[in-house]
């Protein structure tokens, strides 16, 4: 289910009607939002949702473990493990056909057998955003910085319709503390969320998918049948239909989650004014790039350090 369909236009009212009802009933609320995002996940494909559940318990039993050791070693491990589990799942549902079908090809190059088996694996939607949440989950505790939360609250974080097909990626120390207390329906930031809301369908609907329509499929789909200059202007309507796509998607959902009474981070901070490809990467999907930064990047660099670093006797 996507947010600019009639399916949802459907869902979300009846979602958000009982949702600011049991606001105040943590123990109602709780359950009932759980149910509606996996049924909002469902709507693709119901075996999906066996896939999210796996990988909520996969990560709260780390993330349990982790909390329950003081021994540093051991968590590092735990964590290690956790997140290893967590990039091989993501693998082989993203890459498994691509790389089986070009170890396939490159056998039959040298002749060295049959190709091997090509199963038919469906790519979950959103895999990517909820597998790096997860991993935020266990890293989070694990550095001290989230608490672990119950198996509900780690469901509700992994599953929250919002931010689930299209991120952005919100960390579980952002996220999980905004479970604790109740939402207060008179201080839903109404305004601000319908006002994201209409941005991002202007964005993606009268934007994105008019340029596409219009303007880049006709040209990227026979680009010999056009002169250059149709070339050129395809090439500009593709870069803002990319971002208006995205960023409209990214605007919809911090504006529901508004609705809903939670905070989502910025994720798109005019990118195309960017002075350098350094300053793009800080402006263009932004939760993405500070994960990468803050959950790869810098502990890949800090373990370079510390293998590198002289062992004292």
């Amino acid at each position: 289910m996507l947010f600019p369909t009639i399916e949802f236009a459907i869902f979300f009212p009846v979602v958000l009607a009982i949702s600011w009802v049991l606001m105040p009933r943590q123990r109602l609320w709780k359950p009932f939002i759980l149910f509606a995002s996996y049924l909002f996940y469902a709507a693709a494909n119901p075996k999906f949702c066996l896939l999210l559940a796996g990988i909520t318990i996969g990560n709260q039993i780390a993330a349990k473990a982790v909390a329950a050791t003081d021994d540093r070693k051991r968590k590092r491990s735990i964590t290690a493990i956790a997140v290893t589990l967590d990039l091989l799942m993501l693998g082989v549902f993203k890459y498994y056909g691509f790389f089986v079908q070009d170890i396939s090809d490159l056998l039959d190059v040298f002749h060295l057998g049959a190709p091997l088996p090509l199963l038919t694996v469906l790519l979950p939607i959103g895999i990517s955003f909820f597998t790096f949440q997860a991993i935020t989950y266990v890293v989070d505790v694990k550095r001290g910085d989230a608490e672990p939360a119950s198996l509900v609250d780690a469901a509700i974080y992994l599953s929250f319709f919002p931010h689930l097909v299209a991120g952005p990626i919100v960390r579980a120390s952002e996220f999980l503390p905004q479970l604790k207390a109740p939402r207060d329906p008179d201080r839903v930031a109404v305004g601000a969320g319908l006002a994201l809301i209409g941005l991002g369908l202007v964005k993606k609907v009268l934007i994105a998918d008019y340029l596409a329509r219009t303007v880049v499929d006709p040209v990227f789909g026979v680009p010999q049948a056009f002169a250059a200059p149709d070339a050129i202007l395809a090439a500009y309507a593709y870069a803002a239909q990319i971002y208006c796509d995205f960023s409209g998607y990214t605007d919809m959902a911090i504006g529901l989650a508004l609705l809903m009474g939670f905070i989502f981070p910025q994720n798109f901070n005019s990118p195309y004014r960017a002075t350098g490809f350094r300053d793009f990467w800080r402006r263009w999907h932004m939760t993405l790039s500070r994960f990468l930064r803050d959950y790869l990047y810098i502990p890949l660099a800090v373990t370079a350090v510390v293998a590198g670093s002289p062992i004292e006797t």
